[in-house]
């Protein structure tokens, strides 16, 4: 087989196994009901207020901030609740401090908050 066409192949079977995983993804809001969002947007929001306590991983980086990845999680509350504790703020019985309203940034917008929402359903999933 010719380079061209080895070169040919690689990209077609690329392209077949990476189109799924993309659609796979992109579909986890809207999967866990939610829309409004861009989770393009989000994921660049949620970097630079989101990552200092809730981790690149979404594992929480200090005591008492929720898991995204668990299963029964805090992602299985419904979108009013996440989006009011996204809002105003909130804080759990386990943690020694609260989350404070748009993270800390009062420059989010309300557009701002469900990008970020968009992105978590996108990323960690719907926490079932």
């Amino acid at each position: 087989m010719s380079i061209v066409k080895k070169t040919r192949w690689i990209a077609a079977a690329a392209a077949v196994l990476l189109i799924p995983a993309a659609a796979l993804s992109a579909g986890n809001a809207a999967s866990c009901g939610f829309s409004g969002g861009d989770a393009v947007r989000g994921k660049t929001l949620y970097k630079s207020t989101c990552v200092a306590c809730h981790g690149a991983n979404g594992r929480g980086t200090i005591p008492g901030v929720p898991d995204f990845n668990k299963k029964g999680g805090v992602l299985t509350k419904s979108h009013s609740v996440l989006t009011d504790h996204m809002e105003r703020g909130f804080k759990s019985p386990s943690s020694p401090m609260a989350m404070p309203a748009r993270g800390g940034n009062p420059k989010l917008t309300a557009q701002d908050l469900r990008d970020v929402h968009s992105y978590l359903h996108d990323t960690f999933g719907c926490g079932r």
